[in-house]
C-alpha cells in the first residue's frame, strides 16, 4: 500500500499500576516538577530561557543535587524552557502533580507492558489502550499525568497517511443541534439523547451550584468533564460511521463550514445561544477530517448559506418548517436537514447547478 505524509496523533493509554507502583509515579511527579521549579527559579534569576544555555547553566548543579536520573533532567530542562516561549514576563511555577514529558530513553512499550522510569527506579506497568493498532507508530514524546487517582499516558504517534483515492461523488453532511449529523443519503444521526442528558446535567449542576454545600464541592468536581467525555464518545462514533460509509461507497466528504455559528446565535435568545454553545461541532468536524485522512478519503467544506432553504430538486427557494422542507415550484417534500446535506454534495457533486447559483434570482 502507497502512503504520502504522516500525520501526529495522541494516543491515550491507561496504566493499571499497582498501589505500590502508583506511590511511586506520585514521588516521581512531585520529584520532577520540584526540579523544575529550581531550574525556573535560576531561568527567572539570571533571564536564561534559551533550552541550550539554560542546559549549560544548570545540569551539573541538578545531577548532583536531586535524585533524577540525566534524562529526565533533561526533560525538565525542556520542559522549564518551552514554558518561557510563551511570555518571559511571569515567572513558571509547577505544580508538584503536573504532568511531565517522558521520551524513548525513560520509557518503551512491550506488548500490553509499559517500562517506564521512576525515582525508585524502572516500573514494569500493564496497560490499556483502544487502539493499539496505532503502537507499532510511537514516534517522539509521552506525557504522564494523574486524574482523580487514574494514570495515563498520552503518547505522540505518527500515522501514515492514505493516498487520498479520487472520487467522483461527494456525501454531503448537514451538522445540526437535533440531529447531529445528517448525510445526503437520507441517514439521520440524532442528537435527541445527547441532548437530553445535557440539559439533565445542567439541572444537576445549577442544583448543586446553587445549594453550595461542601458535599456539593464535592460532588461538582467529581462529575466534572463527564458530559465532555461523553459528547466526544459519540462524535466520535459519528465520524467513524461517516467515513466508513463514504469508504464502502468510494465518496468523498462535504462538510458544511460553520465558522463564526455561535457569534449569529447572540440574537436568538439566551436558551438558544446556550445550546448552540453547547454544540461541540468542531470537534465532530476534526474527528470526521483526521479519520478520512487515514482512509484516503476527501474532505471539502462548503458555505452553507441557504442550504436549509433551497429545493435540492429544483434549486428554487423553498420552505422549512422545523424539520419538514417543502418546495412550492415542484412540490417536493422531504426532511428538511436531508434536503439540507443533499444541497450541501450539491455543491461538490453538481457544481453547475450549486445552490450558489441558483438561489441569487429567487431573493428578490
Amino acid at each position: 500500500m502507497k502512503y504520502i505524509n504522516n500525520m501526529k496523533l495522541t494516543l491515550q493509554i491507561k496504566l493499571l499500576p499497582t498501589n505500590e507502583q502508583a506511590k511511586s509515579l506520585g514521588k516521581t511527579l512531585k520529584a520532577c516538577n520540584a526540579t523544575c521549579n529550581d531550574i525556573s527559579e535560576t531561568a527567572w534569576q539570571t533571564k536564561t530561557f534559551n533550552q541550550f544555555k539554560l542546559h549549560n547553566l544548570v545540569y551539573h548543579q541538578q545531577k548532583e543535587f536531586s535524585h533524577l536520573t540525566a534524562q529526565a533532567i533533561v526533560r525538565c530542562i525542556s520542559k522549564v524552557s518551552d514554558s518561557y516561549k510563551l511570555d518571559k514576563n511571569v515567572k513558571r511555577i509547577f505544580r508538584l502533580e503536573g504532568g511531565i514529558t517522558y521520551d524513548s530513553r525513560i520509557l518503551s512499550y512491550k506488548e500490553n507492558v509499559v517500562s517506564i522510569w521512576s525515582v525508585d527506579g524502572r516500573l514494569k506497568i500493564s496497560f490499556v489502550c483502544h487502539n493499539q493498532k496505532y503502537l507499532p507508530h510511537i514516534k517522539g514524546e509521552a506525557d504522564l499525568i494523574t486524574k482523580k487517582g487514574k494514570w495515563f499516558l498520552f503518547q505522540t504517534v505518527e500515522i501514515p497517511e492514505e493516498i487520498i483515492h479520487d472520487v467522483e461523488e461527494f456525501i454531503g453532511v448537514d451538522f445540526g443541534i437535533v440531529n447531529i449529523a445528517t448525510l445526503s443519503s437520507g441517514e439521520i444521526m440524532s442528537g435527541k439523547e445527547l441532548e437530553t442528558y445535557r440539559e439533565k446535567r445542567q439541572k444537576i449542576r445549577s442544583s448543586l451550584q446553587s445549594k453550595g454545600t461542601k458535599g456539593c464541592k464535592k460532588v461538582l468536581k467529581r462529575l466534572s468533564g463527564k458530559e465532555k467525555r461523553t459528547t466526544s464518545i459519540v462524535n466520535h462514533t459519528i465520524a467513524k460511521k461517516i467515513v466508513a460509509n463514504a469508504v464502502q461507497e468510494n465518496k468523498g466528504i462535504a462538510l458544511e463550514k460553520l465558522k463564526g455559528i455561535r457569534k449569529s446565535a447572540n440574537n436568538k435568545g439566551k436558551k438558544f445561544c446556550s445550546r448552540v454553545g453547547k454544540w461541540n461541532f468542531a470537534d465532530l468536524r476534526t474527528k470526521i477530517e483526521y479519520k478520512a485522512k487515514l482512509n484516503g478519503v476527501p474532505v471539502i467544506v462548503v458555505n452553507p448559506a441557504y442550504t436549509s432553504q433551497t429545493c435540492s430538486h429544483c434549486h428554487n427557494l423553498g420552505s422549512r418548517n422545523g424539520e419538514s422542507f417543502k418546495c412550492p415550484h415542484c412540490g417536493f417534500e422531504t426532511h428538511a436537514d436531508v434536503n439540507a446535506a443533499k444541497n450541501i454534495g450539491a455543491d461538490v457533486n453538481l457544481p453547475e447547478k450549486s445552490v450558489k447559483e441558483h438561489k441569487v434570482p429567487n431573493q428578490v
